[in-house]
């Protein structure tokens, strides 16, 4: 299953609410495809 969050204005929470589904399931990839402000990574804090 594939579930994207998109919007063509910035600031309406969609970062929040790909990164709150993500955690919310299972076994899921997250990509920040966001051309200007990819941002993910600060609500995740991953390790590389």
């Amino acid at each position: 299953m594939i579930i994207s969050v998109a919007s063509g204005k910035g600031g309406t929470g969609n970062t929040t609410i790909a990164v709150n589904l993500a955690l919310s399931l299972d076994n899921v990839m997250l990509l920040d495809c966001d051309v200007e402000e990819p941002n993910a990574h600060i609500f995740l804090k991953p390790e590389i």
